[in-house]
């Protein structure tokens, strides 16, 4: 994909910091960091999201996010790293390119956000939740 600015740095067109890479994906630094450290991890080969990569070069993407989050862990000291994928405009997705964010967190102000979020959450009866995981386990088997 030509117009997509991930493709771009993983065929060196676009500079990028880059920390870790493999064949099938690499990782950099986000030039508009969150805090800190935050990396990325993308897949080398063009796929829009987690519904069309690959299980190789997914399995790749999550061995990289996981060697960068443990050095990152090891030099900063944050006090929690979030690894985030989004899926979708709707989920916070901007670049249609398959990647995982590495963002370091050094206070409080995310888990102060999460535990706000969790507060609002309400317990779903039993019988309310059996037909979803029907569904979902029917769909499963179908695959």
């Amino acid at each position: 994909m030509m117009s997509c600015q991930f493709c771009s740095i993983a065929r060196g067109s676009i500079p990028a910091q880059v920390l870790y890479e493999s064949d099938l994906a690499m990782s950099f630094l986000d030039y508009r960091p969150i805090a800190k450290g935050h990396a990325l991890v993308i897949s080398k080969k063009h796929f829009g999201g987690l519904y069309d990569i690959d299980d190789e070069t997914l399995y790749e993407v999550l061995r990289i996010a996981r060697i960068v989050s443990v050095r990152i862990n090891e030099i900063y000291r944050p006090l929690g790293i979030n690894l985030v994928q989004n899926n979708g405009c709707y989920a916070g997705q901007t670049v249609f390119h398959f990647h995982i964010h590495i963002i370091p967190r050094y206070d409080g102000e995310y888990n102060k956000m999460l535990i706000t979020a969790a507060k609002r959450r309400v317990k779903i009866d039993e019988s309310d939740l059996e037909p979803i995981a029907s569904e979902i386990r029917s769909a499963l088997k179908s695959k």
